[in-house]
């Protein structure tokens, strides 16, 4: 938190548990929507048995002709990344804010932790800090990322660093269709040329619902064998969603919390989970803005990259690991005596797989 932006001594806050956030985001448990697992080894292969080869042909009698049993079977390699978080903090940054008011006194004063600022504020926005980042890679993550001046779609301005970790789950399910089109529903409003265009397009009556049918009808019907099934979307395609089926039919899409962030409801008979959490993602790191023209005849326009999406899918089926015993690795704290800083460590690795390419189903 920037403490800098709260005047000291102005008579409204002296104590640090006194500041209110203005706005909180409840992150998305992300073990809804995939599977974790963990003591993954980098290279390690994850195998399936498919098929057996088709049987039974015309004949009979005595003396058949015997063939060989084939069944195929296919594996996928873990790639993980490694990320960090290495921060620091000096007590003479907080002395001319109110973070002082909650600091220690002489010479405990440069120690941090087990004060309010460090308890109240830190540790809760870095813990959400690191919930974001696990989000961020586990999904958006693209070890090729590029801002959209050097020719990518990463927001320029943002680290491409925050998204070179691993290949998440969208460039892999985007590699998928590539290779299988039959797998993608695709969504032509968001090819419009401006985010307004983008939010118009799809709230066209009936485009949202001709989306949906499409997902689900296309899709190969052993996902809808898993019990857990669900079709996993964006806020901006839900909304568009829920006013074509009341304006079409009359019946009210009822939504519910079911863990921080998401939002479950109901379509033909399929859970839906609304996933906020994509569409601020989208908004923060794949934002393009482009600018033609020059001088006076200059026109800046500001889209973002696929904006409504969906996936219908198991979470059985889509993949997080790490080679640590626990999703999260342990924090180092430690307060530095003699350089009198406050050190904060934390590192690890992470990658992404889907299980069997024909078990999703992509609207983007």
């Amino acid at each position: 938190m920037n403490f800098e932006q709260f005047t000291v001594d102005n008579g409204a806050i002296r104590d640090l548990n006194e500041l209110l956030f203005t706005s909180v985001f409840n992150d998305p448990d992300l073990e809804r929507v995939v599977t974790p697992m963990v003591n993954v080894e980098n290279g390690k292969k994850l195998g399936y048995v498919d098929r057996m080869g088709d049987v039974g042909t015309a004949g009979g009698g005595c003396d058949p002709t015997y063939t060989s049993v084939e069944i195929t079977g296919f594996e996928k390699t873990w790639e993980l990344g490694k990320w960090q978080i290495p921060k620091s903090i000096c007590y003479e940054d907080l002395e001319d804010t109110i973070a002082r008011y909650g600091m220690k006194e002489g010479t405990e004063r440069a120690d941090l932790q087990d004060t309010p600022y460090w308890d109240k504020f830190l540790m809760p926005l870095l813990k959400s800090a690191i919930n974001d980042m696990f989000w961020r890679l586990t999904w958006f993550g693209d070890t090729a990322a590029k801002n959209v001046a050097s020719g990518g779609v990463i927001t320029d301005g943002i680290d491409v660093k925050l998204l070179k970790v691993c290949d998440g789950l969208w460039k892999r399910l985007e590699a998928i269709i590539a290779q299988n089109p039959a797998q993608q529903i695709a969504i032509s409003a968001n090819e419009a040329e401006t985010y307004a265009a983008q939010k118009a397009a799809v709230r066209v009556e009936g485009y949202a619902m001709g989306i949906i049918d499409d997902l689900l009808s296309e899709a190969d019907g052993r996902i809808f064998d898993k019990p857990d099934h669900a079709i996993f979307m964006t806020n901006s395609l839900f909304k568009a969603l829920r006013t074509d089926v009341y304006k079409i039919t009359k019946y009210q899409m009822t939504a519910q919390v079911v863990t921080e962030g998401i939002l479950l409801s109901e379509y033909d008979g399929h859970p839906v989970l609304v996933l906020d959490i994509w569409d601020r993602m989208i908004k923060k790191y794949q934002t393009i803005t482009t600018t033609t023209g020059e001088g006076a005849q200059a026109v800046t326009t500001t889209k973002l990259n696929n904006p409504h999406r969906a996936v219908l899918a198991s979470p059985q089926n889509l993949f997080v690991g790490t080679s640590d015993k626990d999703r999260m690795a342990s924090l180092t704290v430690k307060f530095d005596d003699r350089k009198r800083d406050n050190f904060i460590y934390a590192e690890s690795n992470l990658g992404t797989l889907v299980g069997e390419d024909n078990l999703v189903q992509v609207a983007i």
